[in-house]
């Protein structure tokens, strides 16, 4: 078969004329090697991510953990991106934040060889072997919520540049506090990426923004993304901080759970807790007045974008480069920024009659 005949059974292939199936048939026929009919595959942007070009790419979501609902919302974008694009969801993962668990999910895995990987990491280093060697399998990994070391992902979708994120935790602590006053930081763990740089962003812009200068953190406590712990530390630090006036959080478990501990300890009014969370778990808060203002963006926008790169990046129908832009549908034009990131970018404030993803009002 000669390079024109090779080129019109693509084009037929592409335009629907011809099945996957019958092109492969007829691209082995021609004693083309399988790396040179992947080669062409991933030109052309055809879906497929092994040998069998009627099969689709394999996408693995795997969460922090399992059954929280931000992370549910989260895999439902995820599979919104997979039927647009003609891939496969397989969503797994712990049922706590168990960095092991993590760790042993990805292990088992990458034996499946996987297309795709979009995780949101529990830790920035433990998943970093596991992801390399699938990588070096032909995985695409790509990381959203959290992101891990470099060497581990291709791409991180970032929630918002740092910057920002810090912002709208700030100014939502205002919003509850318009005095500031001493606060207290609330992380799952030392070790989860996206804590510790929504931290450094917050402490940056304190010192040099004279807006937020009277935050003041006076500690910061680990509550493990757990209700329970939150519940435990928040209690426990008011009565260690008699004069606190702020949590702040980026855990969508922690502030509600925290909420809850002001409320059983009649401190409504005196403390708040805020950065954050998700309106299904904050509605009671607002509307009682225990928290003002909190801030997120849409989990099931996430997961759309973190999965919709992770197929044009396996598909070869964009490049992995800074300066490169990508029309995302219902998000807008989105670009890969130096470090191989990009950001959702869509940040919202939540308060009383503007509670739900419908009404909140976008930051500017």
């Amino acid at each position: 078969m000669d390079k024109e005949m090779i080129r019109r059974c693509t084009e037929a292939m592409n335009e629907g004329r011809m099945s996957r199936r019958k092109w492969l048939q007829l691209m082995l026929a021609s004693g083309l090697s399988m790396s040179t009919i992947s080669a062409m595959l991933a030109n052309t942007g055809v879906l497929v991510g092994r040998a069998d070009a009627a099969t689709p790419l394999r996408v693995f979501n795997v969460p922090k953990f399992t059954g929280f609902v931000y992370f549910e919302l989260a895999k439902a974008g995820g599979e919104k991106a997979c039927k647009e694009l003609g891939a496969q969801q397989i969503y797994i993962g712990t049922t706590t934040a168990d960095v092991e668990g993590q760790v042993h999910v990805l292990q088992n895995i990458v034996p499946q060889r996987p297309d795709c990987i979009v995780i949101a990491a529990l830790d920035i280093n433990a998943p970093v072997p596991t992801l390399k060697q699938a990588r070096r399998r032909g995985a695409i990994v790509v990381t959203f919520d959290a992101d891990v070391a470099p060497a581990g992902r291709d791409l991180f979708i970032n929630m918002a540049p740092f910057d920002v994120q810090a912002r709208a935790m700030l100014e939502s602590a205002l919003a509850n506090a318009p005095d500031g006053g001493k606060a207290i930081w609330i992380a799952p763990t030392p070790t989860v990426a996206n804590f510790i740089s929504q931290k450094k962003a917050i402490d940056d812009l304190i010192a040099k923004d004279p807006k937020f200068k009277s935050i003041q953190f006076v500690d910061t406590l680990y509550a493990n993304d757990d209700a329970d712990k939150s519940y435990s530390i928040g209690t426990s630090a008011m009565q260690a901080h008699p004069d606190l006036k702020l949590f702040i959080s980026g855990s969508g478990i922690s502030t509600p759970a925290i909420n809850k501990a002001i409320q059983d300890t009649d401190r409504v009014g005196k403390v708040f807790a805020t950065g954050f969370a998700l309106p299904s778990t904050m509605k009671t808060y607002l509307s009682s007045g225990t928290c003002k203002q909190y801030a997120l963006w849409s989990p099931y926008k996430y997961g759309y974008m973190a999965t919709y790169f992770a197929i044009l990046l396996k598909s070869g129908k964009i490049k992995n480069a800074a300066g490169v832009a990508v029309d995302v549908p219902t998000i807008g034009s989105r670009t890969i920024e130096e470090g191989s990131v990009a950001d959702l970018s869509s940040m919202l404030f939540f308060s009383k009659g503007h509670d739900d993803f419908d009404t909140a009002t976008p930051m500017t």
